[in-house]
């Protein structure tokens, strides 16, 4: 890619924040997502079903902790909500993720999958739920 293309790229936008691991994305998008606000031990749960393996809530304390520090969720009577700048934080590694699973494939589980991923990224793009 060319410096050119490169600068009409990235001209105006924000830089990528890479201090959110895959495991800190999944518990944003799980919070984010949730009706209410979950608790712990119901995100260990939830994304245990999308990891297909038990999440203990010891092992999602220090990212939960990392998040909070970063102020991507609050924590309101031991519960936790997405907050704006977990939003921004996310927003570019959805866009990652699809744009990688994006591969010209036209498989129908890849286009399902798709189809979930941009609802999501969609949904961070407009901040559709109540922060």
């Amino acid at each position: 890619m060319t410096a050119v293309a490169n600068d009409a790229r990235t001209a105006g936008s924000p830089g990528c924040d890479w201090k959110m691991t895959v495991f800190e994305l999944a518990i944003f998008m799980c919070v984010f997502r949730a009706g209410r606000a979950p608790r712990l031990e119901e995100i260990c749960h939830v994304i245990g079903e999308w990891f297909e393996c038990a999440v203990d809530p010891s092992s999602a304390a220090a990212p939960i902790e990392h998040m909070l520090a970063n102020r991507w969720v609050a924590e309101e009577s031991h519960c936790f909500r997405a907050t704006e700048e977990g939003r921004s934080a996310a927003r570019p590694l959805m866009n990652g993720l699809i744009r990688l699973l994006d591969q010209g494939t036209r498989l129908i589980d890849v286009a399902l999958m798709m189809s979930v991923l941009r609802l999501s990224k969609g949904e961070l793009d407009h901040g559709l739920r109540n922060l």
